[in-house]
């Protein structure tokens, strides 16, 4: 016959794995909130782009940029996070795609990013 833990040590064993479970399942949730975050803060900022960029107040430039992104079917994060690297002039190929499939909801001739050309990175912008 196998000799049995104490009752008392199978509790403080399952005690801690619950313990160890909810520390994980609590580092996970904080993580997720940076993220949220974060990608509020630059939705914040691309909203304030595009406020600007129209001469439009905060509230109608996140209703175009909520538009666009059903409209293109583009995560407005995605969206976002493009908008940023346009304005700071680093545009990946794919972010240029974003740009084009955004553009096309735009009114003729009117382009989402202002070309900068004086070659400057516009301040805030990583060199």
């Amino acid at each position: 016959m196998v000799p049995q833990p104490p009752a008392t040590e199978v509790g403080s064993i399952l005690d801690s794995l619950e313990t160890s479970t909810r520390i994980a399942d609590l580092e996970a949730e904080i993580a997720q909130l940076k993220e949220a975050l974060a990608r509020r803060q630059q939705i914040g900022v691309a909203t304030g782009l595009i406020a600007q960029r129209f001469g439009i107040n905060p509230d109608r430039a996140w209703s175009l940029l909520v538009r666009l992104s059903q409209n293109a079917h583009v995560k407005v994060r995605d969206i976002a996070q493009t908008l940023i690297n346009a304005h700071c002039g680093s545009v990946s190929p794919a972010e240029a795609k974003i740009i084009s499939a955004i553009e096309l909801y735009l009114p003729d001739g009117v382009r989402l990013i202002a070309v900068s050309l004086d070659g400057q990175r516009p301040e805030g912008c990583p060199s």
